[in-house]
């Protein structure tokens, strides 16, 4: 097998979206003898997890780029997965898929902590020489959606990164009058973190009103 970009997705790749709702509708064949992956550190990322053991998954991983102490998902979602019996892979870096056409693994690399970053969180920094590739059948990414491109089409003048809006201190875009939180500025982490960043955008609002 060779390792590929992450931006490769062979067949066995699903968004969490995608997968969550495939999964509610038997989209998804799944057997006890495969094994999975999720991407991510969030609660929608311990809805796969929890999802893909409820199957009859023998062994999930969960893949996480940070410390276990980082991770975004609330605590008893976190208690949930470990009482399933999901195997937490801590600073752990997904760094591109293995198989051409079907996937068959996942290429890691070992992280270390580094200094914080723009989130508030100290930045995962790739070790050198450690990667290696875990076989998988299935992998889930739940590292946060991307903005539609229709969306980031109609917003003429509003700087993104890969579809997510940049914003300064107060949430406001690059483009004057218009604010931004929540998913669309963070990629998606929790309901709490989304709800504050609009009360703060908010309150910047009103400043400029008074």
């Amino acid at each position: 097998t060779s390792a590929l970009r992450m931006d490769h997705k062979p067949d066995g790749v699903y968004g969490a979206m995608e997968f969550l709702y495939k999964n509610k509708t038997d989209g998804v064949e799944l057997s006890n003898d495969m094994t999975g992956a999720v991407i991510g550190g969030g609660n929608t990322a311990m809805d796969a997890v929890a999802s893909l053991k409820n199957r009859g998954l023998r062994n999930v991983y969960l893949i996480y780029r940070r410390s276990f102490h980082e991770l975004p998902a609330w605590d008893e979602e976190v208690r949930h997965a470990l009482d399933l019996g999901v195997h937490f892979m801590i600073l752990s870096q997904p760094t591109a898929y293995a198989g051409e056409d079907k996937l068959t693994g996942v290429r890691i690399s070992h992280t270390m902590l580094g200094e914080l970053d723009d989130s508030g969180r100290a930045r995962p920094i790739i070790i050198e020489d450690s990667e290696y590739t875990l076989p998988v059948d299935i992998c889930i990414e739940a590292t946060g959606q991307k903005v539609d491109e229709n969306l980031t089409e109609a917003l003429i003048g509003i700087e993104n990164d890969w579809g997510i809006i940049k914003v300064d201190e107060n949430f406001k875009t690059s483009r004057d009058k218009v604010y931004a939180g929540g998913d669309i500025v963070n990629g998606g982490t929790t309901v709490v973190q989304a709800a504050g960043e609009g009360r703060k955008a908010a309150e910047a609002i009103l400043k400029t009103l008074v």
